[in-house]
């Protein structure tokens, strides 16, 4: 192995194990809230919304939702790509043999 297929190899780990911690740390609950409704926070006040049904198909979400499957996918074949190491597939011949 290669010093070079070495650091892509662990450039590839620590971008993926990079993503992980954020992931995680979104789903934290919050714990600053007093319990019970106890304390000196206002009651909060509720904002009603009217909104109406609409059931037809959303092409800006669909479009969003395509674009980022196809980020997604040309991403994943990139780092593929990036940890196999494309190589010559050619036997290499060496100067004696060629004379």
């Amino acid at each position: 192995m290669t010093a070079h297929h070495r650091i892509k190899t662990a450039l590839a780990l620590a971008a993926t194990l990079g993503v992980l911690p954020a992931a995680a740390a979104s789903a934290r609950p919050a714990l600053d809230r007093p319990a019970g409704g106890y304390g000196s926070s206002p009651l909060p006040t509720v904002e009603v919304v009217r909104t109406t049904h609409n059931s037809g198909f959303d092409w800006g979400d669909a479009g969003i939702g395509a674009a980022g499957g196809v980020g997604l996918s040309v991403l994943a074949l990139g780092c593929g790509l990036g940890i196999t190491g494309r190589r010559d597939r050619r036997p290499r011949r060496s100067v004696a043999a060629a004379s």
